[in-house]
């Protein structure tokens, strides 16, 4: 028994050294990362405002303007750190599964990281540009709306990184079925439960909660919601026996652990 216990406790510790390294490998990559923003914060400045068309901010406190180019660089840190986060989460992850896994995980690291940055690159060219002329100037014949600089920086930012967030989901799901913990037929019979999370989702990720940014983000959700079934049934279809009884620990897969 208490060799056992030892055991125990020697596992857990072995998995709290590895959670704190990883941690360690992200923060450091942040601080890199936003040592960079902050070092070019006005070309960076710059690039976010582009979508005002030449709209002036404002600031209402002191300490507002060097406050906003603070958030600002710690935003842009997230997205470029993004790829070296995502992969020690994976990297976390994969000395529990077997070697045929552990590859299968290292590919959902590119692929989730290409997924994020398209989801960011999709609200900064598409959506982001007609959002705002949309809300900037709805019923501006009563309203002169003025644009605080903390307010829109975390709105565009924050928008940003949703739709980053957002379009990670076809990685996400086909690892799992890869994995054999879902299929894409339990998937297209939960459509319904889909649209609903999408607009919980939706809800949490848009920093200001109105209809048009929800429905922006909602309508993408659902549509790579769908995309997922449809690969997800062209992978798991063309999947190898070999494959199949890895995932479910067969023979080879015992090998392979």
């Amino acid at each position: 028994m208490s060799n056992n216990t030892d055991r125990f406790r020697m596992s857990l510790i072995e998995h709290l050294e590895e959670l704190r390294k990883r941690i360690v490998y992200s923060l450091v990559a942040l601080a890199v990362a936003f040592a960079g923003c902050f070092a070019f914060k006005d070309y960076l400045l710059g690039f976010l405002v582009g979508p005002l068309n030449g709209r002036q901010l404002i600031t209402l406190a002191p300490a507002e303007a060097f406050m906003t180019a603070f958030k600002v660089a710690a935003y842009g840190a997230i997205i470029i750190a993004s790829p070296m986060i995502i992969y020690q989460i994976w990297a976390f992850v994969a000395p529990g599964l077997k070697a045929k896994e552990k590859k299968l995980v290292y590919t959902a690291t590119v692929f989730t990281s290409l997924l994020f940055f398209g989801g960011v690159a999709f609200c900064w060219y598409l959506v982001l540009p007609r959002g705002l002329e949309f809300l900037l100037n709805y019923q501006s014949d009563y309203f002169a709306q003025q644009v605080q600089a903390s307010k829109y920086f975390s709105f565009v930012v924050l928008f940003a990184l949703g739709f980053g967030l957002v379009f990670e989901l076809p990685a996400f799901l086909l690892t799992l079925m890869r994995l054999g913990f879902v299929n894409y037929k339990t998937l297209a019979k939960n459509r319904r439960y889909a649209i609903l999370i999408g607009a919980i989702v939706s809800a949490v990720l848009t920093p200001t909660q109105d209809i048009v940014s929800m429905m922006a983000m909602a309508v993408p959700f659902y549509v790579l919601y769908e995309l997922s079934i449809q690969l997800g049934r062209f992978v798991q279809k063309r999947k190898p026996e070999k494959d199949a009884e890895i995932v479910e620990g067969g023979p080879e897969g015992e090998a392979a652990g």
